[in-house]
């Protein structure tokens, strides 16, 4: 095709059309420059197109994450709503003016608040973020709601840890406290429980009452707070499906109950804590744990139950027994950072500082953003 309009342009030349020639080499020039605008056109739909279908791959992926999330929260609500009646049991035990032995052995099956740990899937957040292809989106609506979403998780968090903290210096880190939980709650003498619930003018008490309150008040906020995650990850949900033009399958949409009460049909899973008070050692209470159905356990067997059990013994001097149960929780929940954060912890009371660094490594591994990893591994640098 070349050579054909070179061969023009070189008879119109010799035959002295001067005029015709460049009029002609101009129309052969704009229709070069017409060709690589269409072919340049072409790659533009072809680049865009691409950019359509990652950004929907993204979505999607990010969506089912989301839907992941919800499964989780709704989960973490429930069992919220069974601490609070829990806890509210417990109020009215320590608020009655005269106590049965009955009453006083349940007393001892109290331990507080109970903080259930959001670990949100965030892999394509995360890559998102790491690539830059979430600013990529087209719509910045959307763009801005999915930073909220992480941000308003990462606040939760934030926020449920230093209430952890806090609870435990209140209740468990003062030093007549720590006499306390490692007397009448490491002691099967049932004289000693009775005697504790109806000498109501103690100090411990006293502390134990505002505990009960302290408890009910923080379990409510939390859960309000994990309701308030779960009704944004619907927005966002509903927001992506709409920018794929409603493409998506919408489950486990039912908004979370804003109430504190369960269901009449709802079984209620036993506090793993009772299983301490009922003399049973921890390598029968390991057993249990592992008998469970998953579906319907007949106790809460969360990452959150066991772990806490663990810093149970742990606040009674029983390290080498919490170390299994800690031991356990990896082995059900691997992905858990605190499991492991908590397992270092154990390690490093028994002295073994080597596997201690490696557990809270692995603890980092799993959230980059843990805190307490970070300044625990500091100290052995």
């Amino acid at each position: 095709m070349i050579k054909f309009f070179r061969h023009i342009r070189q008879r119109l030349l010799s035959e002295g059309k001067t005029g015709k020639y460049f009029k002609y080499a101009i129309g052969e020039i704009l229709l070069v420059v017409i060709g690589i605008l269409i072919a340049l056109q072409i790659n533009t739909w072809n680049e865009s197109r691409k950019q359509k279908q990652i950004e929907k791959q993204v979505l999607k992926s990010l969506f089912q994450e989301i839907e992941k999330d919800k499964t989780a929260l709704k989960q973490i609500d429930y069992r919220y709503k069974k601490d609070l009646l829990d806890i509210s049991y417990y109020r009215k035990l320590y608020w009655k003016e005269r106590l049965s032995m009955e009453d006083a052995l349940d007393l001892k099956k109290f331990f507080g608040f109970v903080n259930h740990d959001v670990n949100p899937n965030r892999i394509t957040y995360d890559e998102m973020i790491s690539t830059g292809k979430l600013y990529y989106l087209s719509n910045q609506n959307l763009v801005n709601k999915i930073i909220d979403y992480y941000e308003l998780i990462d606040n939760h968090i934030y926020q449920s840890r230093q209430d952890r903290i806090e609870f435990r210096a209140n209740f468990f880190d003062v030093s007549d406290m720590k006499e306390f939980w490692l007397t009448l709650y490491d002691n099967n003498n049932k004289e000693l429980a009775y005697n504790f619930a109806n000498n109501q003018n103690t100090e411990i008490y006293k502390t134990m009452k505002v505990l009960t309150e302290y408890s009910h008040a923080l379990t409510r906020t939390t859960k309000a707070s994990v309701v308030n995650l779960y009704e944004k990850a619907q927005e966002l949900q509903l927001l992506i499906n709409k920018e794929l033009d409603g493409t998506l399958i919408l489950v486990n949409d039912a908004s979370l109950s804003k109430e504190n009460a369960l269901n009449n049909n709802e079984t209620l899973p036993k506090n793993l804590s009772g299983l301490v008070s009922s003399s049973k050692t921890t390598d029968e209470i390991i057993e249990i744990i592992k008998k469970q159905d998953t579906n319907k356990p007949n106790y809460d067997i969360s990452q959150n139950q066991i772990n806490r059990l663990g810093y149970l013994l742990m606040e009674q001097d029983k390290n080498e027994d919490a170390l299994k149960l800690f031991k356990l929780n990896i082995e059900l929940y691997p992905n858990g950072f605190n499991t492991y954060d908590s397992y270092g912890e154990c390690l490093l009371k028994l002295g073994d500082t080597g596997n201690a660094i490696k557990s809270y490594q692995k603890s980092l591994e799993l959230n980059p953003n843990n805190t307490n990893a970070k300044i625990m591994l500091s100290q052995f640098e």
